[in-house]
């Protein structure tokens, strides 16, 4: 018994506080009616519960590989997303419905504003690994460095 006991208080605090991924998903589609880009969503649960996302995009013209992290803001329930690149360089409104996010790209002056139009695309294991190497390796430079 003392030891089911001693086991239970050592696994107890890992799976109060565990995450768990609800979804991972790659989009492509445009800003506007030429900038091609790359869109990665992560849904996550938290052992609270909240569930929360994290996200970043890339433009596909781009050699570098750079990412634009975004913080977050959502209505999960209802598929609303407020997107802000990281260093304010703009704010995404995405609406999901299904496969598709739709809405607007705004600069940070309110002067320019673009359509945006994703759409779902289907990924393997690995280039979810990827993702979330890269999603790790941005969050890292903005917050820890």
């Amino acid at each position: 018994m003392k030891k089911f006991i001693l086991l239970t208080l050592l696994i107890l605090p890992f799976t109060l506080f565990s995450q768990e991924i609800i979804s991972q998903e790659l989009f492509k589609g445009k800003i506007g009616k030429d900038l091609n880009i790359e869109f990665y969503l992560q849904i996550e649960e938290n052992g609270c519960p909240n569930i929360y996302a994290q996200a970043m995009y890339k433009y596909e013209n781009n050699k570098d590989n750079n990412w634009l992290l975004l913080n977050t803001v959502m209505n999960y329930e209802k598929g609303t997303y407020t997107f802000v690149e990281v260093f304010n360089t703009g704010v995404l409104l995405l609406q999901k419905k299904g496969d598709q996010l739709n809405g607007i790209w705004i600069s940070p002056d309110g002067k320019k504003q673009f359509p945006v139009q994703l759409n779902k695309v289907q990924i393997n294991s690995q280039k979810i690994e990827k993702l979330v190497d890269q999603l790790d390796k941005e969050l890292y430079e903005a917050n820890d460095c």
